[in-house]
């Protein structure tokens, strides 16, 4: 009779950093939606330069850096 060996778990560490993985993807997304929110608030105000689209850039990546730096601080 053989018995199964069993599954080595992955380390705890290694898991807390595996929701980090997707970061470049979410940011990229995000930045993206942004432009377009932007652009289409410049275009619905008329704006002849592109305020709104950089304001939204602007508080979307400062929003994104401050969830990353409060997870990574989570993570201690």
């Amino acid at each position: 009779m053989e018995t199964d060996p069993k599954p080595k778990k992955k380390s705890n560490s290694s898991n807390k950093y595996m929701k980090f993985s997707g970061i470049a993807f979410q940011l990229a997304f995000l930045l993206s939606f942004a432009i377009w929110a932007g652009g289409e608030v410049d275009f619905l105000m008329k704006n002849k330069s592109a305020y709104m689209t950089t304001l939204f850039v602007v508080l979307a990546f400062g929003g994104f850096m401050y969830n990353l730096f409060r997870d990574l601080e989570n993570l201690k």
